[in-house]
């Protein structure tokens, strides 16, 4: 697994996040694949989205591992 701490991710502002959206997906491998993006609010009325990890899990509870080490709430 990939080391996905949010805090190491360069131009990602923790403060800005408006919403995180997280996407698992079983694969023909039987592994998961999991993503997570967070949709930020840099400038009054203006929204991006920042891709913060994709990686893959043999478990669901791999999956919520990876899922906890990217998302940052305050």
């Amino acid at each position: 697994m990939l080391d996905a701490s949010s805090s190491q991710r360069p131009g990602f502002i923790p403060e800005q996040v408006e919403f995180y959206h997280v996407e698992i997906c079983p694969l023909a491998d039987g592994m998961l694949s999991v993503a997570v993006m967070a949709t930020m609010c840099p400038c009054e009325g203006e929204l991006t989205s920042q891709e913060l990890c994709y990686d893959r899990a043999r478990t669901l509870d791999e999956a919520l591992a990876i899922i906890r080490n990217s998302v940052l709430i305050h």
